[in-house]
C-alpha cells in the first residue's frame, strides 16, 4: 500500500467534496488531498501536485470527467481515475471503463469507494512488478543478443575452416587437373605411336600394351578390332568371352543404356571424346573408369580407326564423394541447432510484451543448448583441421586417471540415467595432457550413450600392462559389425545402426586417435553383435615413453 497517498479530488460541490473526505477517513487510508474545480487547476494539479489517484465528479459547470480523464491519459496514463457521481448512468459507466477509466462510485454509494480505491492501488502495484519483469527480460534480451555476438564469432571461425575445405577442393582439382594432363600426354603417346605404326600390326599392338590403362581399337561403326592385355587382366574374360560379349558384360547395367548411347555420339564426331562408366574387375566389384576415344586419321585427314582408353578414376571418385557428403553433413549438423537458436529468439522477441510467461525460461535454455552444439560443432572442425595440419599440440603432465574420469562422468551421472562403474587401479598415474584425455573420455562415455541406449550401465576399467596404461570402456549395447570396426576411427567415418539418424560429423574418434598418436600410445575398439563394445587407448606411465 502507498503511504501518504496523493488524492486528487475534481468536485464543484464542496457539500460532495466534504462527503469524499469523510468516506476516505473512514477507509483508513493515510492520505492528502487537493481538491480542484476548473481545468486549468486540475492541469496544474496534475504537474504540481503529482497525484497516485484521481477522483471525479461527472459532469461540472465548466469542465466533466471526460475530458479530464483525457489530459490525464496523454501525459500520465499509469494514474488510477476513478469517476464518483451519482447522474452518470450504468450504460454510459460500462463505456468509459473500456475508454480506460478505471472504476464508478455513484454517490449513492460511497461506501464501496474504499474497497475500489484499494483494488485500483492493487493494480498500480501489479503494474509495477510488470515493469520490473520487463525490465529484466530487457536485461536478459541484452543477454541474448551479446550470446548473438559470440554465435557471429564462432560462425567466422566456421568460415575458417570451411574456407579450409574449399582449399581442400582446391587441391584434388589440381590433382584432377595433374591426371587429366597426364591421361592426355599418354593418349597424345598412343596417337603418335598409332600413327607412326599404322603400317605394322603387331608393332602397333605392342605399343597399346605398353600403356598402364585398358585400351582398345574400333572402327569407325564402333566394331572392336583389338583389346590389350589389361582388358584381359582386368574383366577376367578370355578372348571367346570378349568377342561374344565385350562391354555388355565388363560395364555396370545401370550405366550401359547411357554408355552405349554415348559411345555411339563420340563416333560421329572428329574430335573425339570421354565418358564415366563402371567397369566389373575379375573379382566381382565395379569400379568407376574414364572413358577416353580418339580418332587416328590418315594424311587426307580421313578417320581410319579410334583408339580408346579407360583409366581407373575410383580413388579420386571416392574421394570427391567424402568430400561432398562431408559438406552435406557439416551443413545440415550446423543448421539444426542454428535454425533451432533462430526459433528460440524469435519467439522470446514476441514474448517481451508478455515477460512473465512460463515459456521464457525454457526457450532461454533452448538457445543455449543449441549454442552449446554448435560450439562443439566448430571444435570439432577445428580439432580436426589442426591434427590433418600437425598442429594438434599437447601438454602433459602427471595425473591419477580415476580423477580425470571422475570429472568427466559428474554430467552423466547427474541426469541419473545412466549408471557408469570405474574398475582397476584407482591410484595409476600417467604422464599425458590431462585436457585432451578428458575430451577422449567424454567422446568414448557420450558414443556409448548414443548408439548402446538400452545399456544403462557402462564400465570404465583401469589397468596397467607393462609401462603403459590402458583404459577401457565397456557398453553392453547391440555391438559393432566386424566389417566396420577397422574404418572407425577414420576421418568423417559414421556407424549408420539400425536406421537411427546419428548426429555429428564423424570426426570424434579420428581425433581421439590423433591426440594418443601424440602420446604414443594406442587406441582401438573390440566387439560381438548382440553383447557389446569396448573402446580402449592407452597412455604411457613415465616421461621417457612419450
Amino acid at each position: 500500500m502507498i503511504p501518504n497517498l496523493k488524492i486528487l479530488i475534481l468536485e464543484d460541490n464542496k457539500t460532495d467534496a466534504d462527503l469524499l473526505l469523510r468516506e476516505l477517513k473512514k477507509s483508513g487510508l493515510s492520505f492528502i488531498t487537493e481538491i480542484v474545480q476548473t481545468r486549468v487547476e486540475f492541469e496544474n494539479a496534475l504537474h504540481h501536485f503529482n497525484p497516485d489517484l484521481i477522483l471525479s465528479d461527472y459532469s461540472l459547470p465548466s469542465f466533466d470527467a471526460v475530458t479530464a480523464f483525457r489530459i490525464k491519459q496523454n501525459k500520465h496514463p499509469h494514474i488510477p481515475f476513478i469517476i464518483v457521481s451519482g447522474i452518470i448512468g450504468e450504460e454510459n459507466a460500462v463505456e468509459l471503463i473500456k475508454d480506460g477509466v478505471t472504476d464508478y462510485v455513484p454517490k449513492q454509494k460511497l461506501f464501496t469507494l474504499s474497497t475500489k480505491i484499494n483494488r485500483a492501488l492493487k493494480d498500480i502495484e501489479v503494474r509495477l512488478e510488470k515493469s520490473s519483469i520487463a525490465e529484466k527480460l530487457r536485461l536478459q534480451t541484452v543477454e541474448l543478443i551479446i550470446a548473438n555476438k559470440e554465435l557471429k564469432v564462432q560462425q567466422e571461425e566456421l568460415q575458417k575452416a570451411h574456407d579450409l575445405l574449399i582449399e581442400q577442393e582446391e587441391k584434388v582439382k589440381v590433382i584432377n587437373l595433374e591426371l587429366s594432363e597426364l591421361n592426355q600426354e599418354l593418349e597424345m603417346r598412343v596417337l603418335k605411336r598409332t600413327k607412326a605404326l599404322v603400317e605394322s600390326e603387331s608393332r602397333f599392338r605392342n605399343m597399346m600394351e605398353t600403356i598402364p590403362q585398358i585400351a582398345w581399337t574400333n572402327t569407325v561403326e564402333g566394331e572392336v578390332l583389338f583389346y590389350n592385355q589389361r582388358w584381359y587382366d582386368y574383366t577376367g574374360l578370355a578372348k571367346e568371352q570378349t568377342n561374344l560379349q565385350g562391354f555388355n558384360v565388363a560395364i555396370h547395367r545401370d550405366d550401359l543404356k547411357t554408355s552405349f548411347d554415348q559411345f555411339k555420339s563420340i563416333l560421329q564426331t572428329s574430335d573425339g571424346g570421354e565418358f564415366q562408366a563402371r567397369g566389373k574387375r575379375t573379382d566381382g566389384l565395379y569400379r568407376w573408369h574414364l572413358i577416353r576415344l580418339m580418332p587416328i586419321l590418315d594424311e587426307q585427314g580421313h578417320i581410319q580407326l579410334w583408339v580408346g582408353t579407360a583409366t581407373d578414376i575410383q580413388e579420386l571418385r571416392v574421394l570427391q564423394q567424402q568430400k561432398d557428403d562431408f559438406i552435406s553433413i557439416a551443413s545440415h549438423e550446423l543448421k539444426t541447432p542454428i535454425t533451432s537458436l533462430k526459433a528460440s529468439l524469435q519467439l522470446l522477441d514476441r514474448l517481451k510484451e508478455n515477460p512473465s510467461s512460463a515459456m521464457l525460461p525454457k526457450l532461454i535454455v533452448q538457445a543455449n543448448k543449441s549454442l552449446g552444439k554448435v560450439n562443439v560443432l566448430i571444435e570439432d572442425l577445428l580439432n580436426a583441421s589442426r591434427a590433418n595440419a600437425g598442429q594438434l599440440h599437447i601438454n602433459p603432465q602427471n595425473f591419477i586417471l580415476a580423477d580425470i574420469i571422475e570429472d568427466c562422468c559428474h554430467a552423466v551421472r547427474a541426469e541419473d540415467l545412466f549408471t557408469i562403474k570405474i574398475e582397476g587401479d584407482k591410484e595409476l598415474e600417467v604422464y599425458a595432457d590431462a585436457t585432451r584425455i578428458d575430451q577422449i573420455l567424454i567422446n568414448f562415455v557420450n558414443n556409448a550413450i548414443k548408439y548402446a541406449p538400452k545399456s544403462k550401465e557402462i564400465r570404465i576399467c583401469i589397468e596397467r600392462i607393462n609401462d603403459m596404461a590402458k583404459v577401457s570402456v565397456i557398453d553392453k549395447g547391440p555391438g559393432i559389425q566386424p566389417e566396420k570396426l577397422g574404418y572407425l576411427f577414420d576421418r568423417y567415418y559414421r556407424v549408420d545402426s539400425s536406421g537411427s539418424q546419428y548426429t555429428g560429423l564423424g570426426l570424434g574418434l579420428y581425433i581421439c586417435a590423433e591426440i594418443i598418436k601424440k602420446h604414443n600410445g594406442q587406441i582401438g575398439a573390440d566387439s560381438e553383435l548382440g553383447k557389446g563394445s569396448t573402446f580402449w587407448f592407452t597412455l604411457p606411465l613415465k616421461p621417457s615413453n612419450l
